[in-house]
C-alpha cells in the first residue's frame, strides 16, 4: 500500500541563507567566524558555504524538484538586502526574485524565512537583540520585503527558532554575540517575540492575503526516572524555560519568565500567526543534577543521542515528534514541520533513512487523528555550514563537498523522493 496524504500537502526540504549561500561578509556570523574561530567546532568558515548565491541555488533546487519535492523553505539574507540601515540593495532583491521564479518554474511552492540567525552587522553592532530598536528595524524590512517580492511568496516565516537564539547567543556564549548571561537571553526572547508579532503585522500590511507564521523548536523533555519527583519539576522548568515561555506569549499574550520574574503582558504578540512551524529534533530525558544550575539542575541522560562534543540534538523519537505536533495544533490553526532531521555523519547513510521512516509515519498516524498538519519539510537539502559546529555535522539529502562544490545524493535522497511520490509505505517499511 502506498504512502496516503491528502491532496496538496507540502512535501519540501528546509535551507537557510547564511548556511547555503556563501560569502555573506556583512553579517554577524561572518564577523564571528573571522574574529573567533576557536568558536567555531572545526575552525572552518563558511566561505562559500553551497554557492547558492552565484549558481548553484538553481540546480541544487532543481534536484529537489527532481525528487518529487513540491515545495521548499529558505531564508532571505537581511545583510544582502539592507546593508546599512533604511538601504535596500536592488540587485539582491533582484537575485532573490530570480531564485523564487526559479522555484515557481520548478513546481516548489516557496516558504521564506525573513529572519534566521544572521544580524546585518550594523544591527550588531547596536547590541543585537538586547536593544528593543532592532523590532522596528525587522518589521520594516518585513515590509519591504512582503512589497518587493510578495508577488512571488504566499508563505512567511517571520522568524526561525527564537528561544535557540536566545539561549545560544545571548544566555550562552556558542553563537555571536556571546553575552552568557540568562537575563540577557530573557530579554533577547522578549524582543524576538515583540518582533515577531511586529513583523507578521507588517507582512499583513504589505500583503493582507500571505499566510504568515513563526517556527518553532519544540524538543520534547521527560523525566528520566517517571516516579522521581526532582526529575518531574527539573524536566517541567526545562520545558517551560525552552518551550512553554514562547508559547504562553504566542498564544495568550503573556511573558512568563521562570525564576520568579514578573510576569508581563504582551497582548500584541498574542495570536499573531496564521501558522506555526514545528522545527523538531530529539526528546532529552532530564534527571536532576546539583551541579548544573545552567541548566536549571537537569542534566541530560537519554540514550542513544545525537550529539557533537558541544551539542546535544536529542533522541529521534517519532513518539515525542507526534507529542509537540498535537502541542502546537492545540493552537487552533495549521502545523507545518518546518524542519525536521538528523545529523548522520556515517556513509551508510542508515539513521538518517530509519529517523526520516519513523517520523513520517508518525506524521502519517497524526493526519489520521484529524491533527491539521499540511506540509513536512526535511532539515536539510543540502549538507551546509551548521553554525559552531562547521562543516562536522552533515544533515543533507545531497552531499557537499564544500571545497570542490562536488554534489551527491545520499541513499535517503532517494528514499524522501519514493516518500513524496507516494510509492511506498512508511508505516510498514518503518
Amino acid at each position: 500500500m502506498a504512502t496516503t496524504f491528502p491532496e496538496g500537502f507540502l512535501w519540501g526540504s528546509a535551507t537557510a541563507s547564511h548556511q547555503v549561500e556563501g560569502n555573506n561578509h556583512n553579517n554577524d556570523w561572518w564577523q564571528w567566524e573571522t574574529a573567533h574561530p576557536e568558536m567555531i567546532d572545526d575552525a572552518s568558515r563558511s566561505g562559500a558555504a553551497c554557492a547558492w548565491w552565484t549558481g548553484r541555488a538553481e540546480e541544487d533546487l532543481a534536484q529537489a524538484a527532481a525528487l518529487g519535492q513540491n515545495a521548499h523553505r529558505l531564508s532571505l539574507e537581511w545583510s544582502r538586502l539592507e546593508p546599512e540601515p533604511g538601504r535596500f540593495d536592488d540587485a539582491a532583491f533582484a537575485r532573490y526574485r530570480e531564485i523564487l521564479t526559479h522555484m515557481h518554474a520548478l513546481g516548489l511552492m516557496p516558504f521564506v524565512t525573513l529572519y534566521h540567525f544572521t544580524l546585518p552587522q550594523w544591527a550588531a553592532a547596536m547590541g543585537g537583540w538586547t536593544n528593543p530598536t532592532l523590532i522596528t528595524h525587522l518589521a520594516r524590512f518585513a515590509k519591504v520585503c512582503a512589497t518587493r517580492l510578495g508577488d512571488l511568496v504566499r508563505f512567511w516565516i517571520t522568524i526561525n527558532e527564537p528561544m535557540v537564539l536566545a539561549f545560544q547567543a545571548y544566555a550562552g556564549r556558542r553563537w555571536p554575540p556571546g553575552i552568557g548571561r540568562f537575563d540577557a537571553g530573557v530579554q533577547a526572547l522578549r524582543h524576538l517575540l515583540r518582533a515577531h508579532a511586529a513583523a507578521y503585522h507588517a507582512v499583513k500590511q504589505a500583503q493582507p492575503a500571505a499566510q504568515v507564521g513563526i517556527a518553532l523548536n519544540v524538543p520534547y523533555f521527560a523525566p528520566a526516572r517517571a516516579s522521581h519527583p526532582l526529575d518531574r519539576l527539573v524536566a517541567r522548568a526545562q520545558d517551560w524555560l525552552f518551550n512553554g515561555m514562547k508559547l504562553r506569549a504566542l498564544g495568550q499574550g503573556a511573558f512568563v519568565p521562570p525564576l520568579g520574574w514578573p510576569v508581563e503582558q504582551v497582548p500584541d504578540i498574542a495570536q499573531t500567526f496564521d501558522f506555526l512551524g514545528l522545527n523538531f529534533y530529539g526528546r532529552y530525558d532530564v534527571r536532576f543534577d546539583w551541579r548544573m544550575p545552567g541548566m536549571l539542575f537537569g542534566r541530560h541522560v537519554q540514550q542513544p543521542t545525537v550529539r557533537l562534543e558541544h551539542n546535544d540534538w536529542g533522541q529521534p523519537d517519532p513518539t515525542a515528534f507526534a507529542a509537540s505536533l498535537r502541542r502546537l495544533a492545540k493552537h487552533g490553526k495549521p502545523v507545518y514541520v518546518t524542519e525536521n532531521g538528523v545529523l548522520d555523519n556515517a556513509d551508510d547513510d542508515q539513521l538518517r533513512q530509519r529517523v526520516l521512516l519513523q517520523m513520517v509515519g508518525a506524521l502519517k498516524r497524526l493526519l489520521h487523528e484529524g491533527i491539521d498538519v499540511r506540509g513536512y519539510f526535511f532539515w536539510s537539502l543540502v549538507d551546509n555550514y551548521e553554525w559552531a559546529e562547521g562543516w562536522r555535522a552533515r544533515f543533507g539529502l545531497i552531499g557537499v563537498n564544500p571545497y570542490t562544490q562536488a554534489r551527491f545524493l545520499k541513499p535517503s535522497a532517494h528514499l524522501y523522493a519514493a516518500i513524496c511520490r507516494g510509492e511506498i509505505d512508511v508505516e510498514e517499511v518503518g
